[in-house]
């Protein structure tokens, strides 16, 4: 059983950092990192991966299923997982 509460709280987190121009302050690379850190997280909670980078995963620049850091992201996925 998934643990969906904290998937969509710890997506919470990802836009309240890029809602407050924290993720512009610190920049992509280290909010990816940040963003990554809390899937490890989530991932020991049970969490998952496509709830916890619901849309935000395109704006930070991380496809959900394999966990790469790109810009090509359309719908929550990189192109090579959109195949």
């Amino acid at each position: 059983m998934s643990n969906h509460i904290g998937s969509y709280m710890l997506n919470e987190i990802l836009y309240i950092l890029s809602e407050m121009g924290i993720s512009e302050t610190i920049g992509k690379q280290r909010t990816r990192k940040f963003a990554l850190k809390l899937v490890r997280i989530g991932k020991r909670y049970d969490c998952n991966n496509n709830e916890i980078l619901d849309s935000i995963g395109e704006e930070i620049g991380i496809c959900y299923l394999c966990l790469k850091e790109t810009e090509d992201i359309e719908d929550g996925l990189c192109q090579t997982c959109r195949k």
